[in-house]
């Protein structure tokens, strides 16, 4: 499967809010996933697992994802980015909040092996 295909499958999932399938059907097993404050979490089985305890501090009642976009230069082209929206209320305010988040994806053999997230300033 090509990357563009990848990046569309991917955002198609997401809108259908499948994130746990993407997971599960587009990573590697060896990715890498890196937080926004630098923090890396490597291996499928811990990324999901990072990702489940994410979602069990929160009430989510909508998610957008726009893109995907693409980087055409020689060196980037395993390489997609999406943005997402989250409305969500943390459990542990109370508050409801929209969290906004940008992420780029390297695609390697078909499978996904690395994704970075970036936030916006204060998150």
């Amino acid at each position: 499967m090509s990357v563009k295909a990848i990046a569309k499958r991917f955002v198609e999932l997401c809108n259908q809010g499948k994130n746990f399938d993407v997971m599960r059907e587009m990573y590697s097993d060896d990715i890498v996933s890196v937080e926004g404050g630098g923090k890396e979490t490597a291996g499928k089985e811990a990324v999901i697992r990072k990702s489940e305890v994410w979602a069990s501090g929160l009430t989510l009642h909508g998610e957008k994802v726009l893109g995907p976009y693409y980087n055409l230069a020689a060196d980037t082209k395993d390489q997609f980015a999406v943005h997402f929206t989250f409305d969500i209320t943390p459990k542990s305010t109370g508050k409801r909040i929209s969290q906004d988040e940008v992420a780029i994806y390297t695609v390697k053999d078909g499978k996904i092996v690395r994704e970075q997230f970036f936030y916006e300033e204060g998150w």
